[in-house]
């Protein structure tokens, strides 16, 4: 099937391989512009187009719909695939292909619908998540579903660990459809709505007016990306992974146990990574401030 791929970051690249090992022509791989990833530093390419080069595919970056429409006006494209991509596509751009564009969302549609739904799963508490390859329309996250997978969520996931195995199962997933169209019709989505907006790195920063539970959630959908965050002494400390104690301590009080106290219970400082240096356990990082407790910023 001739195939125009849509796509950026990581977890993107699993379907991209999977689409190329399976035998499909990917004539077009439409990706976001490189971007620095330090302020001195070189434009680096997005992780799509990297394994797309790699694949000898060719490799668009652009930054607007126009541009996408006037490449794909003459090429016969079949279908579109969009995982990830980061640019909202046009009514004109989805009714190019013969079969419209295929997006791989990570959720069970309709619950989390919108551009963090691993991350706000995870907040929820939700016990199981999944991918969707969904028939692109108009609206946001609203097409019909072709299909779905279903994978637990365990109280360890982080969302790093969750795209990692979703990835992979959407990657077969939207390969079973595209081999047999026909046998996945698309189905309009039911049940109860919810969204999923973007978290910026604010929406990261630990408040110790909360739960060590609820925080303890922040602290691994905020994994690998951007980070459960709070600062001490003006230092910005990051937190990657940690668990609920079984111990009490004063409300933003850090114990030499790293220990932190909340408004219901302590959280346990696992994995810190404090701003310029690098991830160590809370323990050690307390060891190094030389004293026995500490106050978080508030």
């Amino acid at each position: 099937m001739r195939i125009a791929f849509f796509g950026t970051p990581e977890l993107a690249v699993p379907t991209l391989d999977a689409l190329v090992a399976v035998g499909h022509e990917v004539s077009a791989v439409f990706t976001r512009p490189k971007q620095r990833r330090h302020r001195r530093g070189e434009p680096v390419s997005t992780p799509v187009a990297s394994a797309a080069n790699e694949l000898g595919l060719n490799v668009i970056e652009v930054t607007s719909a126009q541009e996408i429409e006037t490449f794909l006006a003459d090429k016969n494209i079949e279908v579109g695939v969009v995982v990830a991509f980061g640019l909202i596509l046009t009514p004109s751009i989805i009714a190019l292909p013969r079969l419209g564009l295929l997006n791989l969302h990570f959720s069970l549609l309709p619950r989390w619908r919108g551009a963090s739904p691993v991350q706000h799963a995870i907040l929820a508490g939700d016990t199981e998540t999944g991918v969707c390859v969904m028939q692109l329309e108009e609206g946001l996250d609203t097409g019909p579903v072709r299909a779905k997978a279903v994978f637990p969520v365990d109280p360890q996931s982080t969302t790093g660990s969750l795209f990692d195995s979703l990835s992979q199962i959407g990657a077969g997933l939207m390969t079973e459809v595209l081999a047999a169209p026909e046998e996945f019709t698309p189905e309009p989505q039911s049940g109860e709505i919810s969204w999923a907006p973007t978290l910026k790195v604010d929406d990261f920063r630990i408040d110790v007016q909360r739960p060590a539970k609820e925080i303890e959630k922040m602290v691994r959908a905020g994994n690998p990306q951007p980070g459960a965050w709070m600062t001490v002494s003006g230092n910005r400390v990051k937190i990657e992974k940690a668990h609920v104690g079984d111990t009490q301590v004063d409300l933003g009080v850090i114990d030499k146990h790293a220990h932190l106290g909340t408004a219901s219970g302590a959280l346990a400082l696992d994995v810190v990574h404090p701003q310029g240096r690098k991830s160590m356990s809370g323990v050690a990082w307390l060891a190094g401030l030389r004293t026995e407790k500490v106050q978080v910023d508030t």
